[in-house]
């Protein structure tokens, strides 16, 4: 993927909270449900719904069984994964530089 578009998702991650900490916890684990996302991040299933549902839109994140209407799991794309790493480099790039 080109690296403005990285940097246009990482963007739109980085903007909202509860997306940022979303896309993290589905880095750290395998697959998870909407509510073990939400337990994980300590906020309300129905306040997590949307962003996951953006997420899904963009292709950071993709449902394992979206046929199913109930306990669907989630896990993060290869793009998602992608945007992660961007942001890393770029935290520790800012930390170089304040260091210097």
């Amino acid at each position: 993927m080109l690296r403005n578009d990285i940097k246009h998702l990482y963007g739109i991650i980085v903007s909202s909270k509860i997306r940022f900490n979303i896309l993290e916890v589905l880095f750290k684990n395998p697959s998870l449900r909407q509510s073990e996302i939400a337990r994980a991040i300590k906020q309300k299933q129905q306040n997590i719904y949307k962003s996951v549902d953006e997420l899904q839109k963009i292709g950071l994140i993709e449902c394992l069984n979206p046929d199913k209407k109930a306990w669907k799991s989630y896990i993060i794309t290869d793009i998602g994964k992608e945007v992660l790493n961007f942001g890393k480099i770029l935290t520790e790039d800012t930390k170089k530089r304040n260091a210097s």
